[in-house]
């Protein structure tokens, strides 16, 4: 198994966050693995096998596209994971997706797109690319990297001041008057620049990354119980903690983490070091 963050070059590091390159093989006909919704907003790459997607919101299975984007998710996907597993994700800062794209992000709210509906034939050309059995991981990496470049400087709008405020939303305790305040606007036009930027609103947003900050925690850190797990991430009960899992994901929290251990390889649940400070918070 081979599993590596890299980070984007510095003209890259106001839209993404990180691109992350997992490769496992898997015995048998490969695994399932629940993915429920997360704050990232993702470019997401399968060179080899083909991955297929149980839509909980659709209730059917359907194969990914090799190359798919994926904006604001509100309900659980399955992915079954083929034998030879290898995927390359973009990780997008909060709205670094509406940058590159210039579209509201609300037309990709709840779905994946195939990526070369949105941006455009030189993403097939890429894609083609990435299939290389003879290219290393650091080669795919920077064939995206260059991409991204390249799309930047022809589309990519300028960073509006609201986006200053947006990685305030994903830390506990943050309230929308602070929000508003650290973007400069009233309580109204944070609601539209959310949607616009991000697909949802402020409140809907920062409860998705509560719940995945919560599972997240609970999977790097055992030893915790689940209502510790809670009022560490901003719950102020595990009830509540609860209400969010069976909404975003259908099941309780610790079904959720069962459904997800079935492989060493914890695709969901792995973090960068940028997201890992929360992690080392004790009380």
């Amino acid at each position: 198994m081979f599993v590596q963050f890299y980070p984007p070059a510095p003209a890259l590091q106001p839209l993404v966050q990180h691109y992350l390159l997992v490769h496992v093989r898997y015995a048998g006909e490969g695994v399932v693995k629940p993915f429920p919704p997360a704050p990232e907003q993702c470019l997401y790459f399968y060179p080899r096998d083909p991955v297929h997607s149980f839509s909980y919101r659709l209730g059917r299975e359907q194969p990914a596209a090799p190359a798919l984007l994926v904006g604001p998710q509100l309900t659980r996907v399955d992915l079954r994971l083929r034998p030879d597993h290898l995927m390359l994700r973009v990780a997008f800062r909060p709205g670094g997706l509406h940058r590159l794209l210039g579209v509201p992000m609300t037309e990709l709210l709840d779905f994946g797109a195939e990526a070369d509906l949105l941006l455009g034939p030189d993403l097939r050309e890429l894609t083609d690319q990435l299939r290389n059995p003879a290219a290393s991981y650091a080669q795919l990496v920077s064939l995206v990297e260059a991409f991204l470049l390249r799309r930047q400087r022809q589309v990519a709008a300028p960073a509006h001041p609201f986006e200053r405020a947006l990685p305030l939303l994903l830390h506990p305790g943050t309230s929308l008057d602070d929000l508003a305040r650290a973007a400069g606007l009233s309580a109204r036009q944070l609601e539209r620049c959310c949607h616009r930027q991000l697909g949802v609103g402020p409140r809907l947003f920062a409860r998705i990354g509560r719940f995945s900050r919560a599972v997240r925690l609970k999977d790097h850190r055992p030893d915790l119980d689940w209502l510790s797990v809670a009022l560490l991430t901003g719950y102020s009960d595990y009830r509540h903690l609860v209400r969010d899992s069976q909404e975003f994901a259908g099941v309780t929290p610790p079904a959720l983490l069962r459904a997800d251990a079935t492989h060493p390889a914890r695709v969901y649940t792995m973090l960068d070091a940028e997201r890992t400070d929360w992690l080392r918070a004790d009380g």
